[in-house]
């Protein structure tokens, strides 16, 4: 896999006069030409490399021990073949001479593998130095490759930050990558596949890297080891040394992470405790010296331990910084380490404990940001909103409880904005209730408070979202959760906000892919993307829904309108019920998005005056597009159609647009979009595959394609089920079936 372009080179020069394919050791070279045809393979060893054309041995004569005749009968026997030699860099000079002869006269075509950086025979180097083949440097793999490649043996999806870590560990190397898959622990979360636990190191992968070390000097090993601990070192590098370390910008390192994995398993515990208190008192790093402390069992300070913790905070390592407040706490660091201690716990997404720790350390002067976060946790941790807006005085945390508890006007009143904090919860306020007009508040970032800058990033992510700006909030998304890698909590809320904003934007199988690998603490929100998204890919997803209801949580009532998009779409439930709830609220950016789902649905007539009137006087970018799509469909204007598929088309949103095309009944346009749409199969895409029905008879088949029963339906939409029967009998009529996995097919279900 990932080896196109090389395949098609290796296939291309069998036909001419052959290929040096080089490239480091278990990159794949080896597998590479075993996809060449040939007439004969050779594998060059060093114990053969001693014996003068000992590669050679089945083609030598047995009567004739003359150097001159068995190089004669070997030039014979390979003339006008196909000849693959791996590690030609361990031909002997006789063997070697050969070769360069069979390919000079063109006697034979002769693919060979080479380890770059070894030492070659001169016959063997001449070979692409004088241009006799050509040579392609085989490079490790790429990232997309690697997933492609585990995701193939795993049969499933892999979660990205366990690809990151084999990807990084293995530097693209197959044989690394194969032995550290048959080392993994692999576990399977919702068809998702992750590492549990560390690293994985077989003992032949061990016993591969012993080999790289063996013959390194016992001082040169020290170092090797000091390196594992503790890189990267300002240490001169010896000349043993070479292909093991590499010199950066920071200092000396060991050429590959794999080196430190093994050398850390290898040494033996006292070694090991010696190097790290070695190591902790010439370094002046406060975050490596609390550590290596730790972890030798000589952290004592804490004054040093808070010190790390913070500086862990400030890189995103939150489960780092948790071990270390943990163990300032247990040494001695009375209130203020408690009080890290339970601000870490809060990022973790943790508020039972987090709570526990806050009231064990509470003082009558608390700081008011240790305040603010507590009341945080308990108000979005543990849903006691009134406790924690009793806790502070502080406007910004109350209008903050106040936001989430729906109450827009009364937290707008206590904002007046010149704070750049308050200004992004008038951002908020306004987006949801479609008065945003940016720019979003440009606020610092505060590296010691990670939570607080995660939620201002949140904060945007979700304004631009609402706001119609899908493209921007996809970018800002991705950008936060790959600065997340180690903050495992944060990394799946930003996994659940980038499906929110993958499925807005009708990329169904992506969303469904970034919610899968999400596991939330909390999953209300998860559980409503993934039923959405699985309803519009034409999958029964009653389940997941029910599952969602379960947990709703209390307050939190901007982001209930997910809860109504998965009723709608996996229930059957009415989007004007929807969109009624929404409005009673103020959230009118939240009741457009229901209401043209509603025109989605084949109901434009119904919802054309209120999205007209919400285009009129609310500021979301993609309203006045939701109004124009629903009154084109109620005109049945395909030119109009057409254009509003274009619109949708340059926003992201290229199910929205395939489905204006479908209804435009341009099916050169609607076969360009629906191309794109990641496997959708909504009502009305289903309109261009059964033009003939009516609206309600599409309704109620695609209902009945979902697998909902006759009953369902009729409740869901409010009509009997004789009428249900009736439609259905109707369509199965005009399409000339008559199950409901006929029904499902010809739907594209």
């Amino acid at each position: 896999m990932g080896r196109d372009a090389e395949l098609t080179a290796v296939r291309r020069a069998v036909r001419g006069a052959g290929l040096i394919v080089a490239g480091p050791a278990g990159v794949g070279k080896t597998r590479l030409v075993d996809e060449v045809a040939c007439d004969v393979r050779l594998r060059a060893t060093a114990a053969l490399s001693a014996i003068p054309l000992g590669v050679m041995a089945p083609f030598l004569p047995s009567v004739d021990p003359s150097p001159l005749a068995m190089l004669s009968a070997a030039r014979t026997a390979l003339a006008g073949r196909v000849v693959v030699v791996d590690d030609v860099h361990l031909l002997d000079d006789a063997s070697a001479g050969l070769l360069h002869l069979l390919v000079a006269h063109r006697e034979a075509v002769v693919v060979a593998t080479l380890r770059s950086g070894e030492r070659a025979p001169d016959p063997v180097v001449a070979l692409w130095k004088d241009e006799l083949l050509p040579r392609i440097e085989l490079e490790p793999l790429g990232r997309d490759a690697v997933v492609e490649v585990l995701e193939t043996v795993l049969g499933g999806a892999v979660d990205s930050a366990t690809a990151e870590r084999l990807w990084t560990a293995s530097a693209g190397n197959m044989l690394l990558l194969r032995e550290m898959h048959f080392a993994a622990q692999w576990v399977s979360h919702g068809g998702v596949w992750s590492l549990d636990g560390p690293l994985p190191l077989s003992a032949r992968l061990v016993e591969l890297i012993e080999a790289h070390l063996a013959a390194v000097p016992d001082d040169d090993r020290r170092l090797l080891e000091l390196l594992a601990f503790g890189e990267p070192l300002d240490l001169p590098a010896s000349e043993a040394l070479d292909g093991l370390v590499v010199v950066s910008e920071e200092g000396l390192r060991l050429a590959h992470p794999l080196y430190g994995e093994v050398l850390r398993a290898q040494c033996p515990p006292l070694r090991k405790r010696n190097h790290q208190r070695h190591l902790a008192s010439v370094l002046d790093d406060p975050l490596r010296v609390a550590v290596l402390r730790l972890d030798s069992g000589t952290a004592d300070d804490p004054a040093l331990l808070l010190t790390a913790a913070r500086l862990a905070c400030a890189t995103g390592d939150v489960g780092l910084a948790e071990r270390l407040a943990r163990a300032a706490w247990s040494v001695g660091g009375g209130v203020e380490a408690g009080r890290l201690f339970a601000e870490v716990l809060t990022f973790s997404d943790r508020p039972e404990e987090a709570e526990e720790v806050f009231a064990m350390v509470a003082t009558d002067d608390d700081p008011v940001e240790v305040l603010a976060v507590r009341a945080m946790n308990l108000g979005w941790g543990l849903g006691r909103s009134e406790e924690a807006a009793a806790l502070v005085e502080m406007s910004v945390v109350r209008a903050n409880l106040l936001f989430d508890a729906g109450r827009y006007d009364e937290a707008r009143a206590l904002l007046d904005g010149t704070d750049p904090a308050e200004a992004a919860l008038l951002a908020l306020i306004d987006v949801v209730q479609g008065r945003y007009v940016g720019p979003f508040p440009l606020i610092a970032p505060r590296p010691g408070i990670p939570l607080g800058t995660e939620t201002v990033r949140t904060a945007e992510v979700f304004v631009h979202a609402v706001h119609g700006d899908l493209r921007t909030a996809e970018r800002l998304a991705r950008q936060a959760l790959a600065d997340c890698a180690e903050w495992h909590s944060m990394r799946s809320s930003w996994l659940v906000s980038l499906g929110s904003i993958l499925q807005a934007l009708g990329r169904l199988e992506d969303a469904r892919s970034v919610l899968r690998e999400a596991r939330p603490a909390r999953p209300f929100v998860r559980l409503c993307l993934l039923a959405c998204v699985e309803a519009q890919l034409g999958n029964d997803a009653r389940a997941v829904l029910a599952e969602a209801e379960e947990l709703v949580p209390q307050g939190m009532m901007p982001y209930r309108s997910g809860l109504w998009l998965a009723r709608i779409w996996a229930g059957g439930a009415s989007p004007f019920d929807a969109a009624a709830d929404v409005r009673a609220r103020g959230e009118h950016a939240s009741e457009a998005v229901l209401l043209h789902e509603a025109v989605r649905l084949g109901r434009a007539r119904e919802a054309a005056v209120r999205l007209r009137e919400l285009a009129e006087t609310t500021t979301g970018l993609l309203v006045p597009l939701y109004s124009r799509h629903a009154e084109a469909l109620v005109r049945n204007d395909s030119a109009a159609l057409a254009e509003v598929a274009a619109g949708f088309d340059a926003a992201g949103m290229v199910l929205h647009a395939a489905e204006a095309a479908a209804a435009s009944g341009d099916r050169a346009l609607f076969g360009r979009l629906v191309e794109r749409c990641q496997g959708a199969r909504t009502p009305a895409l289903a309109g261009m595959a059964a033009p003939g029905l009516t609206r309600r008879e599409r309704e109620v088949a695609g209902l009945a394609a979902r697998g909902m029963t006759n009953r369902e339906i009729a409740e869901s939409l409010v009509i009997s089920v004789r009428t249900v029967d009736n439609h259905l009998s109707n369509a199965y009529a005009k399409l000339g079936i008559g199950t409901r996995a006929e029904l499902a097919e010809t739907l594209g279900r």
